[in-house]
């Protein structure tokens, strides 16, 4: 009879644990869940649109969406990125803070659409494609800030169900459109993008906006402000540093090379960001889980943390990598169309590029941890000189592919930077200890010097 009982007991026991991973999903298992659905969407949605554009009209695509990411940047580098980690030193979100943070969101987005309708007038677009764009940047940027914060409040299983909302409701009206309209249109396309995003953010925009209505007074921007930018401060050119080393080059692939070839590497960046999402889902947890460590357990628990971190990242996505690198020619027609098949080398470039950033992002995250962003900035400079300074005779050697390969070579330099620069500050932590111990030592105690 006990055997009877513990038999039953334990189908009864493994329903109960998968109930409450259910009801609560682990911090890790939910951010994974939730980039898996932002990234799986943008990824279907790049699809639809190579397919129905054409590889021009999508290199075209690709450049709006080029400009917004650095709109986004912007966005990251002063509001979300420093977040994160001030979350995670402090173990908490207020309500006056989370409040405060939707209220810089929406006016950060000003100076947003100043760049995004400058940039873009540049490149000739139209007025009602600015005025989408500018739509989109509003959305995407105030759904990234929701989703930071629900995950730094513990509530990721809301912020997963938000991008899910998102995700489904995007294919139902766009096919509503088509059925009435027979088309949609680039333009279309976008404020689709726009309007799904802000409908589906919009019930939390009030939940975290309530407090201002209530109480404005509670809304405090100087004293976010003030811990803000000790972190944004080298954040915010590591943007400008960025855009440069690798946006610009993209940019400059397609004025130079033609907007067919960037749209090439628009469609292998899109294969390689189904390995990214990995990546961008670290950015939920990994900043936070980092400075706690550091808190908590100092430098070896952040080494250790850190390490173990890049082992169970780094297996997946090596896999990965490989399964889709090495038949690329196949994945591209299968997937974009048989015009896109040219560009395999392209993938086979970028994959390589994306363990050296999984490398190079843990040693950004040892350096966010200790609150020293300054050498993040510092290799990223290296990496834009790096990536300036080969990307002309590479792209004369190898074309688009040539490019891809010098945003590469810079990501590479940035990583040698980093990680000389955390031996050198490892070593110097190590040896100055020494001496203190030896004078405290050597040091006769007070009690017998009296």
């Amino acid at each position: 009879m006990p055997e009877v009982h513990t038999a039953s007991s334990r189908p009864a026991g493994l329903l109960r644990r998968a109930a409450g991973l259910v009801r609560r999903p682990p911090a890790a298992l939910a951010a994974l869940a939730d980039q898996g659905v932002v990234s799986g969407f943008g990824f279907l949605s790049g699809i639809v649109a190579a397919r129905l554009l054409g590889i021009a009209e999508f290199g075209h695509f690709a450049m709006i969406l080029i400009v917004l990411s650095f709109a986004q940047a912007l966005h990251n580098a002063l509001i979300t990125a420093p977040m994160m980690t001030l979350v995670g030193a402090r173990s908490g979100v207020s309500t006056a803070y989370a409040a405060t943070i939707l209220a810089g969101a929406f006016l950060l987005c000003v100076p947003g659409a100043v760049f995004v309708v400058i940039a873009l007038l540049i490149g000739g677009m139209s007025g009602e494609t600015l005025l989408a764009a500018c739509a989109l940047m509003l959305a995407q940027n105030l759904q990234f800030t929701l989703r930071r914060l629900l995950f730094a409040k513990g509530r990721g299983v809301q912020a997963l169900l938000m991008d899910f909302a998102r995700a489904a409701s995007f294919p139902f009206v766009a096919l509503l459109i088509w059925l009435e309209h027979d088309a949609i249109g680039s333009n279309g396309f976008v404020w689709l993008l726009a309007a799904t995003s802000l409908a589906t953010c919009l019930p939390f925009i009030v939940a975290f906006g309530r407090p201002i209505l209530h109480r404005p007074g509670r809304v405090q921007t100087g004293a976010v402000f003030r811990r803000h930018i000790p972190l944004a401060r080298w954040l915010l050119p590591i943007v400008f540093v960025t855009f440069v080393q690798e946006q610009l080059i993209w940019l400059m692939a397609g004025s130079t090379l033609g907007l067919k070839e960037l749209g090439g590497l628009r469609a292998a960046q899109y294969l390689v960001g189904t390995v990214l999402l990995l990546l961008a889902a670290t950015e939920n947890v990994l900043p936070v889980a980092a400075a706690r460590a550091h808190s908590e357990g100092g430098e070896a628990a952040l080494r250790r943390y850190l390490l173990r971190t890049g082992v169970k990242l780094g297996v997946p996505i090596i896999t990965i990598l490989a399964f889709l690198a090495i038949p690329g020619e196949m994945w591209l027609r299968l997937i974009f169309g048989a015009e896109y098949a040219a560009y395999a080398n392209c993938l086979h470039i970028l994959s390589v590029s994306v363990v050296i950033v999984l490398a190079r992002d843990l040693a950004a995250n040892y350096f966010r941890a200790k609150q020293n962003t300054r050498v993040l900035f510092e290799s990223l400079c290296v990496s834009m000189v790096v990536s300036l300074a080969v990307v002309v005779p590479l792209m004369q050697a190898g074309g688009v592919s040539g490019a891809a390969a010098a945003v590469g070579a810079g990501h590479l330099a940035s990583l040698i930077y980093l990680v000389l620069a955390a031996r050198r500050q490892s070593r110097s932590a190590s040896a100055w200890p020494m001496p203190g111990r030896w004078r405290r030592s050597l040091r006769p105690a007070k009690s017998a010097q009296i």
